[in-house]
């Protein structure tokens, strides 16, 4: 009987010393609480991550290390769980040994001895920092997204509304298609450039290309390197698709001999022109009323950029320029 209750309290003893080995050697950040609150095991993760000394276990107050923007969120669940010895879980920022704030999840059992009694709590914290800050970009990025989507559908209603009043039916699916066109060129460079700026060389081209009239020997475009903004760029965009199909139909690009350059220049740090300048052999009549290309290319450019717009219908082509403000 001796004998086997010794191999018993050996066998208790071997189970201690394993447990003990496994909770200090695990990558996870384990502890236990008494009754009171105060930590009377920390595990070597938990040590490491918050600097202490397992000698002076006793002097340590886990609540100090917690942010102080915290402390009300973390109170309510941890104070309810201990008076009812119930289990809780519950994240918050703790001061790391180097000074950082981490987010911390807690997940915790109570703890309850032969007779019942509550003995405290036994835990795991979860650094999940890193998470919870890809989980916020996302947020920030689907705000962004939906942003951003609201404003487009708001230019294509708009480009819909007024391509229905200035153009016949029959014509107002190919109208529509076309400044669709316009509008999805500009919108893949702001992609590409992950919606920061598009050069204006990168935006001329654009639109030659949904034309298709890349490469085109009639066509001649320069100038620095000058960077727009999203909003001027879509706008821009639009005045400059609504330009090039209108000479595709009736300027420079509809007759073998017709020309067109696009300029660009800056004229100080918040300062440029462009100026766009079509040259034909017929003369050039002025539409008798202002229509919706009217108002992209002089009403909204100008609206959107606070700059100012000269459309002119001189006889040898059409001239379209635009210097660009600084702001007041």
């Amino acid at each position: 009987m001796l004998q086997r209750r010794g191999h018993s309290n050996q066998m208790k003893m071997i189970d201690d010393e394993l447990a003990i080995a496994v909770a200090e050697t695990t990558p996870a950040m384990l502890w236990m609480g008494d009754a009171s609150g105060r930590c009377v095991f920390l595990n070597g993760a938990l040590r490491r991550f918050w600097g202490v000394d397992p000698e002076r276990l006793d002097e340590f107050d886990w609540t100090s290390t917690l942010h102080p923007d915290d402390i009300e969120l973390l109170s309510r669940p941890f104070g309810e769980a201990m008076a009812a010895h119930t289990p809780f879980v519950v994240e918050a920022r703790y001061k790391r040994a180097d000074g950082v704030y981490r987010i911390m999840r807690t997940e915790a059992n109570p703890r309850f001895g032969r007779d019942g009694s509550f003995l405290g709590m036994t835990g795991v914290n979860t650094d999940v920092t890193e998470q919870r800050d890809a989980e916020q970009q996302s947020r920030y990025l689907m705000g962004e997204l939906n942003h951003r989507t609201k404003n487009l559908i708001t230019v294509v209603m708009a480009i819909a509304r007024a391509t229905a009043r200035s153009t016949e039916p029959e014509r107002f699916l190919d109208a529509f298609s076309s400044r669709l066109s316009g509008l999805a060129s500009s919108n893949d460079l702001l992609v590409a450039k992950d919606w920061t700026s598009v050069s204006l060389r990168d935006l001329v081209a654009g639109q030659f290309q949904t034309i298709s009239m890349e490469g085109d020997g009639r066509i001649a475009f320069d100038g620095p390197d000058i960077s727009v903004c999203p909003q001027h760029a879509q706008t821009l965009g639009m005045a400059l698709h609504e330009l090039a199909t209108n000479s595709l139909k009736h300027g420079a690009l509809a007759e073998p001999s017709g020309r067109l350059t696009v300029t660009w220049r800056a004229k100080d740090r918040d300062r440029w022109r462009m100026d766009w300048r079509e040259t034909v052999s017929r003369p050039v009549v002025a539409p008798e009323r202002k229509g919706f290309g009217h108002v992209v290319m002089v009403d909204m450019v100008e609206r959107a950029v606070d700059g100012k717009v000269e459309l002119r219908f001189e006889p040898d082509g059409v001239v379209w320029s635009l210097e660009v403000r600084p702001p007041a």
